[in-house]
């Protein structure tokens, strides 16, 4: 059985109603091979399912017995880390909301570690509220690297047809551009392969250019020449199926029609813009290279309608589906995607 954990955010966020209208109203456990449960606070979910009038029982389990429940409907099992309801502040930024958020994340962690679980699912953190907490990072992606030891890594958003993996995440587009280099751009290549094999995506890896028009042979920009193009040719010796610099502007025409995989995209948006008019609110954001997988929801902790009851699960619930298929084809040592063990359908 695969067993994965969900964080649950930032509690402040839309993190908490999420995961109780999931487990109300999709999760169902008969003739399934996935455990999931939660890591979080029961006040605050207990919170909402009066608010989404819910009937879920919450069941408080620990670390012990992960590997030995017993699963049944309208129950949500919690690891749980509680605090006082008075204490938080709903649809704001706040030191205790950050201050939960990574103590949610360092248990998963730590499950991981030490192989409880098989990955972790994560709702949305506010990167403001973890920083007035003292934890300096620019997100999740970054945090779990560094907790994990790890060096090669790379966020991947993944829509329908169009899956982007980013050379540089949450920078300004100045230091964007300066991230562009030789070594960052063949590395990237190079966990996209990776990438394509923990996802079981088939087809060449789509290289995006800088510049308009690709630099127009210099006159733009001389990235794509003295940049991008070595580290495709380099990539191709490694043996990976990979094409650029392509265009920017018709990149995305290109992969909407099927001609590639994924692509390796040069700055945030760049990857963003399309993946989210394609995609917008089923998008998943995964973290390639860390030592387990981890999956997360596409979209912030949106304080402007918490409690409001209008939080949409779409984006979790592919994230939980996407992070099964991926310790699936971990476990079975699959390139392409197996049949799923456990789905929505």
């Amino acid at each position: 059985m695969n067993r994965l954990a969900i964080t649950m955010g930032d509690p402040c966020g839309i993190g908490p109603e999420i995961i109780v209208k999931f487990f109300d109203n999709i999760y169902r456990v008969e003739d399934k091979k996935l455990f999931l449960f939660v890591i979080g606070s029961k006040t605050i979910l207990e919170h909402y399912i009066k608010k989404t009038k819910s009937d879920l029982e919450i069941i408080e389990i620990g670390r012990n017995d992960i590997q030995n429940l017993s699963l049944k409907n309208n129950t949500l099992h919690l690891i749980n880390i509680d605090t006082n309801l008075d204490e938080i502040k709903f649809g704001t930024h706040s030191e205790k909301g950050g201050a939960l958020s990574i103590a949610y994340l360092d248990f998963a962690i730590s499950l991981c570690k030490t192989k409880y679980i098989d990955g972790i699912v994560t709702c949305p953190i506010s990167k403001d509220s973890i920083n007035m907490a003292g934890f300096h990072y620019s997100g999740h992606t970054e945090y779990l690297a560094e907790k994990s030891n790890t060096e090669d890594f790379a966020m991947v958003l993944k829509g329908n047809k169009v899956v982007v993996l980013l050379n540089s995440t949450h920078v300004s587009l100045k230091e964007a551009t300066e991230k562009v280099t030789f070594d960052s751009v063949l590395k990237k290549i190079i966990i996209a392969e990776k990438a394509k094999k923990e996802l079981g995506l088939i087809g060449p890896i789509a290289v995006a250019g800088l510049n308009p028009h690709n630099g127009e042979n210099g006159l733009f920009g001389k990235e794509e020449i003295e940049i991008i193009e070595p580290a495709v040719k380099e990539a191709k010796k490694l043996g990976i199926d990979c094409e650029g610099p392509i265009v920017p502007d018709t990149l995305f025409v290109k992969v909407m029609k099927g001609f590639y995989s994924l692509s390796v995209v040069m700055y945030h948006d760049q990857g963003l813009i399309p993946m989210k008019m394609e995609s917008f609110g089923m998008g998943v954001n995964i973290t390639i290279g860390l030592p387990f997988i981890r999956t997360s929801v596409d979209h912030g902790t949106a304080f402007d309608i918490v409690g409001k009851n209008l939080a949409d699960i779409g984006s979790l619930k592919e994230a939980i589906k996407i992070a099964n298929d991926s310790v699936k084809i971990k476990k079975s040592n699959l390139s392409r995607l197996a049949e799923v063990d456990y789905d929505y359908e």
